[in-house]
């Protein structure tokens, strides 16, 4: 949907995102990111300006596919 592809460009234009992927059915979105050049307070940031909110409080770490990554789940609501 449009809603998707709106949070999904803004994050993915961050540096040091790697892939960012919205699930509307959960109102989730899982990101990938190297904590070195971004953060979840950037990534938060990015999906607000797009016009929704992220809730970071909800965000769940995972065990990263490459070195120096991390993934979080962000709980994604309207503004």
């Amino acid at each position: 949907t449009s809603c998707a592809s709106r949070i999904t460009r803004a994050v993915r234009k961050l540096d040091g995102v790697e892939s960012f992927k919205v699930d509307l059915g959960s109102d989730s979105g899982d990101v990938a990111f190297d904590p070195a050049r971004t953060s979840l307070v950037a990534i938060a940031a990015a999906v607000h300006r797009a016009g929704y909110e992220a809730l970071t409080e909800r965000a769940e770490p995972f065990i990263p596919a490459k070195p120096r990554s991390l993934r979080a789940r962000l709980g994604l609501g309207r503004q």
